[in-house]
């Protein structure tokens, strides 16, 4: 079975989360490529260190570095503006493989993962591409 490489923009809530939960599943499974925290306080940060994981302070960064090495990007900031950042990166990056996942997809990965509490979104973005 080929594991799937992600990178996951934000530790926040929501990201932290995921995180651990891929931590969880193995990275034979799915392999974190890179994490993007621009606070490097968060408590999360020497964690990913730790594991080896390559920490960006800017996601464009991770974008031209990591190019289709990375299948998915999971951004948990809920900032449409980086959403829309990270799709402009990718189209002028000419990465045709990388996939970003919209919302309504992060939705439901937090539902599947046993989540008990409600996920935080932003209202402002519709949940699509």
């Amino acid at each position: 079975m080929k594991s799937v490489s992600v990178l996951l923009v934000g530790l926040g809530h929501v990201g932290s989360r995921f995180y651990e939960k891929f931590r969880e599943i193995g990275k034979e499974r799915v392999r974190i490529v890179g994490v993007c925290e621009r606070d490097a306080k968060n408590p999360l940060v020497e964690k990913v260190q730790k594991d080896g994981i390559t920490l960006y302070e800017d996601y464009r960064e991770a974008v031209r570095n990591l190019g289709s090495a990375v299948d998915i990007i999971l951004d948990t900031t809920n900032v449409s503006a980086i959403k829309q950042d990270l799709r402009t990166l990718l189209r002028e990056t000419g990465n045709r493989h990388t996939v970003l996942l919209p919302l309504v997809v992060s939705s439901l990965m937090w539902y599947l993962s046993d989540q008990q509490e409600e996920m935080v979104q932003d209202h402002s973005d519709t949940g699509g591409y």
